[in-house]
């Protein structure tokens, strides 16, 4: 309970420090199940926030708590914040900056901080769907659980797709590449796969997919974790 109730105030804060504007926020409570590193069946809570600074410059921030239990013993608990800045040019050029920290010590880290900027571009956009793409410089310290932490260079790629069956149901895919400057065996790559259905006025059931692969992960970790979710979405 007390878990739950961390998860709620967490999320409540993040509302209150985001700036009075044109933005669009939602608050998400559902299930997730988890394999690799961690073996659960647990509570997750998330906080999304897009903010429109002007014509050019987009805002977003994304925060998510996850938090499971086997026979009164934490069997698995995660927590991520991100951030990022996108500022477009003529045409569809754009420059991004991101931070984000996570901790998850079942995944091997105590804390893990990224900083990383780079350049982004619409690859095709309409009234259905839309795809970027986006490159750059990525540094990262890992505070690791069981060995000393480091801190290294990443160069960054990615992809962003959304498609929208209707104005009320969409699907998300997103993919991130991380390849280490000085160790190129040293990668990681991210699937999230996502589909959001609405189910009455600011109420949507929201289904999600991760995947996880660290070419080099943390000391005694599996290379692959999983996380299925599923959960209700409150938009406002």
């Amino acid at each position: 309970m007390k878990k739950i109730v961390m998860m709620a105030a967490t999320c409540g804060a993040l509302m209150a420090a985001v700036p009075v504007g044109t933005m669009k926020q939602s608050a998400e409570l559902g299930y997730i199940g988890s394999t690799g590193n961690s073996e659960s069946q647990s509570l997750n809570a998330a906080y999304k926030n897009d903010y429109q600074y002007d014509e050019k410059t987009d805002m977003h921030l994304k925060a998510d708590i996850l938090y499971g239990e086997k026979s009164g013993v934490t069997s698995d608990e995660r927590y991520r914040l991100f951030f990022n800045v996108n500022h477009y040019y003529s045409g569809d050029l754009f420059t991004y900056g991101e931070a984000s920290a996570l901790r998850n010590t079942f995944e091997g880290y105590n804390q893990q901080y990224n900083l990383g900027a780079g350049l982004g571009y619409n690859i095709f956009k309409d009234e259905k769907q839309f795809l970027k793409g986006k490159a750059g410089l990525q540094y990262r310290r890992s505070n690791y659980t069981s060995q000393p932490h480091d801190n290294f260079y990443y160069l960054k790629g990615g992809l962003d797709y959304l498609y929208n069956f209707s104005k009320t149901n969409k699907f998300t895919a997103t993919w991130d590449l991380l390849d280490n400057l000085k160790r190129i065996k040293d990668y990681e790559t991210v699937i999230n796969l996502g589909l959001t259905m609405l189910i009455v006025d600011q109420l949507s059931f929201k289904m999600g997919f991760e995947i996880k692969y660290d070419n080099v992960p943390p000391a005694g970790k599996k290379k692959t974790d999983t996380t299925t979710t599923a959960g209700i979405v409150y938009s406002f």
